[in-house]
């Protein structure tokens, strides 16, 4: 068995075709008929079948693709935890929950190594929680962000130590909320809970289930109460529609005030929003070897202690 084997079986399970997998790992489709046939054969096992609709994976073939898979992950881990990056090169993945101040963080670090390498290959990712949990423990990217409710620490850190990865808290927080500096709200330092259902709030389009809003904002959340919804899945669009949209509001994390005067909003705390949340920044146990690595972690956790600090 080949590890190019296995990538065959991923690629044509994902395409649904010989044809379009030939296409995307451009490979000639006969090769790869072959090494299927050769592959099932030294298995004894039938992995597809062949139909006008296309290829199929058997029941024995579902179970052989997660095996595949994983296996492949590990490797390309493999290869990035110990693969020797020139020295004038940048090579760096990065998959982060939305977060202002850790794509920023990131941004900073990327400059500071603007002069001093000669070539720059970074892939920053924004998404949900979960799936940066999912493209972490896979091995897809080198670092990720999470963005967690305090109670549920406890369950993701005995997962991580189970993939033998690494988390470490960069804050914990209550949520505030982020508005433009003209909303009717900002005249408050701490804003009225029940207030907010007049206006319009802006939300992660995660389909963030209503038990772990009660858990990120208070216990007694009743997600009812709020009708004005706007579901946005970018962090740029979010911004923008805070500043477009009438009244609008969101809760956040901690956010830079210069990012915060540069879109012209505001922050304001509400007691209301008792529960803590934390932000963690979770890696591969091997990737504390790699400098790159944890020079860009030393420059996360620095940023965070200013924005906690308001300095920046």
């Amino acid at each position: 068995m080949k590890i190019q084997q296995l990538e065959y079986v991923i690629a044509v399970a994902r395409e649904g075709s010989i044809t379009k997998a030939a296409k995307k790992l451009y490979q000639a489709q006969p090769n790869i008929s072959i090494a299927l046939k050769e592959l099932e054969a030294s298995l004894g096992i039938q992995i597809f079948n062949r139909s006008p609709n296309g290829m199929i994976l058997t029941p024995e073939g579902e179970e052989f693709l997660a095996r595949a898979q994983t296996i492949v992950d590990e490797m390309q881990s493999l290869e990035r935890d110990y693969a020797q990056t020139p020295d004038n090169e940048m090579k760096l993945k990065v998959a982060a929950a939305r977060s202002t101040y850790a794509t920023a963080a990131i941004g900073k670090f990327i400059s500071s190594y603007a002069d001093k390498t000669d070539k720059i290959d970074v892939h920053v990712m924004e998404t949900s929680t979960a799936k940066v949990l999912e493209d972490i423990c896979a091995g897809k990217y080198d670092i990720g962000f999470i963005r967690i409710p305090s109670t549920y620490a406890e369950m993701i850190e005995s997962r991580l130590k189970a993939r033998n990865l690494v988390g470490r808290t960069i804050m914990e927080f209550p949520l505030q909320i982020v508005m433009s500096e003209k909303h009717p709200l900002a005249k408050y330092d701490d804003v009225p809970y029940e207030l907010l259902s007049e206006y319009p709030e802006i939300i992660h389009g995660d389909d963030e289930s209503e038990m772990v809003r009660r858990a990120s904002i208070n216990q007694d959340f009743d997600e009812k109460r709020f009708t004005k919804k706007i579901f946005i899945y970018d962090r740029g669009t979010q911004i923008s529609m805070l500043k477009t949209v009438k009244n609008a509001y969101m809760w956040v994390a901690p956010m830079s005030q210069l990012i915060l005067k540069f879109n012209e909003l505001c922050t304001r705390k509400s007691s209301y929003a008792t529960n803590l949340n934390r932000d963690m920044i979770i890696y591969r146990k091997a990737s504390e070897n790699n400098a790159l690595i944890s020079d860009c972690i030393r420059t996360v956790f620095e940023y965070a202690d200013k924005i906690e600090g308001l300095e920046i």
